[in-house]
């Protein structure tokens, strides 16, 4: 399915004109590309009641999809109308704003943790977590890739506690507002926090009031997504695996915008994905890692722990008692 989108970008390119007829044909490939890569997912709207039943107010689907590509593919529906379903995210860090020991120009917010790791971590405190998924994308990203801390994460708020605000650019974020009503929304610098209960940031917005506002990344990548109801009671994850040929070759962001809508989403944000990727469930006190990450090896598919990264925030579920 990748051919026909590197065919209609050559043609662009071996057409000669002015600007405006290369801008006009540019968006055309767009359109086009986003076609070709739409046209074997599902259409529709997604029927929760044929989901398992994970914990009261969480149910979670498992796809495997042979078209437009093979797509190994978690989508989560999250029923807040059940008054015990909660969320939680990752708490500052005891050294924040302390420079990082091992890169020294950027200050400390969070200690990069392992989903499933934080999802224990929560067991242990007493928690019934259920489920947990990586959330916002980070800094520093270089090598060796293994810093301990991490900054620059955009918005995030755990327990009315900020941990985390942009200080350049708007981000696209989830929030819990302290009277309970969740939102997506855009936050610039300078906006106030005082009534945010929970907040983690991503990139992008994918989808906003029902339509499709992703940009022309047309990478296939792993992806994990949020959205939001027209409502504000149901959340939804989605987590696709990719950079893995033959098993799951990921998604781009018009994609991920489709399949939100299609899972019953109205506002949806690309957070942070790649080998950052990751879903974890707990059944029966039993952790595991849902997703295969990349790197994961076909035989270690169901063992693929051994293949997550540690993130900078997390964000859980927990059922109250």
């Amino acid at each position: 399915m990748r051919k026909p989108f590197f065919i209609l970008r050559n043609v662009v390119k071996s057409l000669s004109g002015g600007w405006i007829v290369k801008k006009f044909l540019s968006v055309m490939l767009l359109l086009a590309t986003a076609l070709l890569l739409n046209a074997g997912l599902p259409q529709g709207e997604f029927d929760w009641s044929k989901a398992k039943k994970l914990a009261p107010g969480i149910r979670i689907k498992h796809f495997t999809l042979k078209d437009p590509r093979p797509l190994n593919i978690w989508a989560v529906q999250i029923d807040f109308d059940n008054p015990r379903v909660y969320l939680v995210t990752t708490g500052r860090d005891e050294n924040l704003g302390k420079p990082m020991p091992d890169y020294p120009s950027m200050k400390i917010e969070t200690k990069r943790t392992r989903v499933q790791d934080f999802l224990k971590q929560y067991r242990q405190k007493g928690f019934d977590m259920r489920l947990a998924v990586n959330a916002a994308p980070w800094r520093p990203w270089t090598k060796p890739y293994n810093h301990k801390y991490s900054g620059n994460i955009g918005l995030a708020v755990s327990n009315g506690q900020v941990v985390a605000v942009p200080d350049k650019r708007a981000v696209p974020a989830l929030v819990v507002r302290k009277n309970g009503k969740m939102e997506m929304i855009s936050f610039k610098p300078g906006d106030k926090t005082d009534d945010i209960r929970l907040a983690v940031s991503g990139f992008d917005f994918v989808l906003r009031d029902g339509k499709q506002s992703c940009n022309n990344n047309m990478r296939l990548e792993p992806r994990t997504f949020f959205g939001l109801s027209q409502d504000g009671k149901k959340l939804y994850f989605l987590i696709v695996d990719g950079r893995q040929k033959g098993f799951s070759e990921g998604f781009a962001y018009c994609e991920g915008a489709q399949f939100l809508k299609y899972l019953g989403a109205w506002h949806g944000i690309n957070m942070d994905g790649g080998g950052s990727t990751t879903l974890v469930t707990c059944r029966k006190n039993n952790v595991r890692v849902e997703n295969c990450p990349p790197g994961t090896k076909p035989e270690q598919r169901s063992k693929a722990e051994k293949y997550t990264r540690p993130v900078a925030n997390c964000l859980g579920v927990y059922i109250s008692k």
